[in-house]
């Protein structure tokens, strides 16, 4: 069983871009820390990080998950004319309405630069967030 140069190269690149992720995590733990302060969300909850691909496989956000907090950071320009926000808004609202959250667009212009999300308490108010910003974000990367 020999590897080829070409298959090693790609796993270690794969590897490298994991453990990059991986460390971004851990730095966007730490900057909550450090910048909110110590309030005990972190503790006794297991964080995530996933990420929002295009139908090209491109990254267009990441999203760090500890319950309850959800946030949701642009990759790249993300240009929202009034309409998107307005739909986005939208969606966030009838959230608020029926499951409780609170949420933070931050934006620069017209820019989408990130999404702030709390009290977001099960997997099935993050899918259906997930998936709406994912519909937004896909029909603007074009």
């Amino acid at each position: 069983m020999s590897i080829t140069t070409d298959e090693l190269k790609k796993f270690l690149e794969e590897k490298i871009a994991d453990l990059k992720k991986e460390l971004e995590f851990y730095e966007y733990l730490l900057s909550l820390i450090e910048t909110e302060g110590y309030k005990g969300v972190i503790k006794g909850n297991k964080g995530s990080m996933d990420v929002i691909k295009n139908s090209r496989g491109e990254i267009l956000a990441e999203i760090y998950y500890t319950p309850p907090l959800m946030r949701i950071i642009v990759k790249g320009k993300a240009n929202l004319n009034k309409i998107y926000i307005n739909v986005l808004t939208k969606i966030l609202e009838n959230e608020k309405n029926r499951n409780k959250i609170d949420y933070d667009i931050v934006l620069d212009k017209e820019e989408l630069k990130e999404i702030i999300i709390k009290n977001v308490k099960d997997d099935i108010i993050y899918n259906k967030i997930k998936i709406a910003i994912q519909s937004i974000l896909e029909r603007i990367s074009y």
